[in-house]
C-alpha cells in the first residue's frame, strides 16, 4: 500500500498563500469574501480567455503569469501548465508545466491535483515518487467514492429500504466514512471537510451541531471547496 506523506512536507518545494478571509463575524460574511474574490479573477480573466480563444497564446502568457502571482488565480496557473506541456506560445517544457500544475494544485485546482498526481507517477517534469503521486491523487480525486458508498450503506441499514433495516450495520457503515473523511480532512481535502459539516448539519452519524458544521464548511471553503460558500450562507440565512 502506498504511504501518505504530510501535506506541508508535500508542499515544502513550492508554496503559495492562502486567500485571506478576514476575522468575519458570521458565515455569511466569510462566504460572501469568497464569492466576491471568485467574481473579480473571473472578470479579470476575461480578456485572457479572448486572447485563448483566437489562439494569441504568445499574449496570454504574461497576462496568465501576472494573473497566476497576483490573484492566487489556479485558473491561471492550471493554464500555464497546459501551454508549457504543449508548447502553445512558450516551448514545450515539462519541468516548467509541472510547476504551474503544481502552484494550481496547491491553490485547490482538482484537475491541476490530478496532473501533478500523474507526473509524480510517471515522472513528467519532475522525480518520480509513488508516494507524493499518492497524497495528490487523494487530493484530486475529492472524497473517495468509497465513503460516499458508506453512507448511503448506512442510510440504506437504517431506512430498511431495500434490505432488512439493521442498526448495527448502519452505524457501522457511518462510523466508517466518517473515519475516513476525518483522515481526509486532516490532509486537507476540502469536500472531505464539506462533507462533514453535511453531516453535523443534520445529524447523520453524528449529534447535530450547527457550530461544529459551520466550522468544517469554513475549512471546506478556506481549502477552496466551491460547495461551502452556500452552505454557510444557508447557515447564515437560518440564523436571522
Amino acid at each position: 500500500m502506498l504511504m501518505l506523506i504530510p501535506f506541508s512536507q508535500a508542499l515544502a518545494q513550492n508554496s503559495t498563500s492562502p486567500i485571506v478571509m478576514g476575522n468575519t463575524a458570521n458565515p455569511g460574511a466569510v462566504a460572501d469574501a469568497y464569492l466576491s474574490h471568485a467574481r473579480a479573477i473571473r472578470k479579470a480573466d476575461a480578456p485572457i480567455v479572448h486572447l485563448l480563444n483566437h489562439s494569441a497564446y504568445t499574449q496570454a502568457v504574461p497576462l496568465l503569469k501576472k494573473a497566476a502571482a497576483d490573484k492566487d488565480d489556479f485558473w491561471a496557473a492550471d493554464t500555464l501548465g497546459h501551454l508549457y506541456q504543449a508548447g502553445l506560445g512558450v516551448s514545450a517544457n515539462s519541468q516548467t508545466a509541472f510547476h504551474w500544475y503544481l502552484q494550481a494544485a496547491e491553490a485547490g485546482d482538482r484537475f491541476a491535483q490530478r496532473q501533478v498526481a500523474n507526473a509524480y507517477l510517471n515522472g513528467w517534469g519532475v522525480t518520480r515518487n509513488p508516494r507524493r503521486a499518492a497524497f495528490w491523487f487523494r487530493q484530486g480525486l475529492m472524497v473517495p467514492q468509497v465513503a460516499n458508498a458508506d453512507v448511503w450503506l448506512g442510510k440504506t441499514y437504517a431506512a430498511g429500504k431495500l434490505m432488512p433495516k439493521n442498526p448495527t450495520k448502519a452505524a457501522w457503515y457511518e462510523g466508517r466514512s466518517l473515519s475516513l473523511l476525518k483522515q481526509l480532512d486532516a490532509e486537507h481535502v476540502g469536500a472531505a471537510a464539506y462533507d462533514l459539516g453535511v453531516a453535523y448539519l443534520h445529524g447523520d452519524g453524528v449529534k447535530k451541531d450547527a457550530h461544529q458544521a459551520e466550522q468544517y464548511f469554513r475549512r471546506a471553503l478556506a481549502e477552496h471547496y466551491p460547495a461551502a460558500a452556500a452552505a454557510l450562507q444557508h447557515l447564515e440565512e437560518k440564523n436571522t
